[in-house]
């Protein structure tokens, strides 16, 4: 079983300014929780979210933004941040081992209620995240963990409940890792047979082939 369970829907229709002691934006990522029982996946997002920063998010590539909660406790650990879900402006906050960035593989489809969804491309965490919690270096920590999130695609628009699941339905067969991905980035820049892999992902947005290819030019 490669199902994925829900913990949360979370949007906000709204932008309001966050404030840390290094910078100061205004955001909607401090999402909440849906409180009706089902809400529309179009093929940008969620019915009734926003994007603000429209150059670096948004768009089909980018329609749902997730995370695992599995590992708010490693956060807690080793930074002492008490997290919730939509703790990481994310659409779905997820659970278990099969929403882990190592389990989640590009252009792998899930049913998610009406909708169909496919893994576009990890989430590349940016400086809103260590903004909210005050800490400028906390992107760099989920960059170097490799547990950055990802995003889905949406392939099938349509209504989803709270109680649905990520049903697996399709499996890529490069089988290319959330996880691998962000291990070539930023552990492993100069490996050749990788990023030529990466480049040739189709399913892998635009956006992060090339940058891949700008890397492999340059070896």
């Amino acid at each position: 079983m490669k199902d994925i369970s829900i913990s949360s829907i979370n949007i906000l229709g709204h932008a309001e300014l966050l404030i840390s002691d290094h910078q100061k934006a205004h955001s909607a990522f401090r999402k909440q929780a849906i409180s009706s029982d089902a809400i529309e996946l179009g093929m940008t997002g969620f019915e009734g979210d926003i994007i603000v920063d429209k150059k670096h998010h948004g768009g089909n590539d980018k329609a749902v933004c997730c995370y695992n909660s599995d590992h708010f406790k490693k956060w807690k650990s080793e930074l002492g941040f008490n997290l919730e879900p939509a703790a990481f402006g994310e659409n779905l906050t997820l659970n278990g081992q099969n929403a882990h960035e190592e389990f989640v593989f590009i252009g792998d489809r899930y049913q998610l209620g009406e909708s169909i969804v496919e893994v576009s491309e990890p989430r590349g965490p940016c400086y809103m995240i260590g903004i909210r919690y005050n800490y400028k270096q906390f992107p760099v920590h989920l960059q170097q963990s490799g547990l950055t999130g990802f995003y889905f695609r949406t392939i099938k628009t349509g209504q989803v409940k709270k109680s649905d699941k990520l049903i697996h339905i399709s499996s890529h067969p490069e089988r290319i890792s959330v996880m691998n991905v962000n291990y070539v980035r930023y552990h492993d820049p100069e490996n050749k047979e990788w990023l030529q892999r990466l480049v040739n992902l189709k399913e892998l947005t635009l956006e992060w082939r090339e940058r891949f290819e700008i890397m492999l030019a340059k070896l």
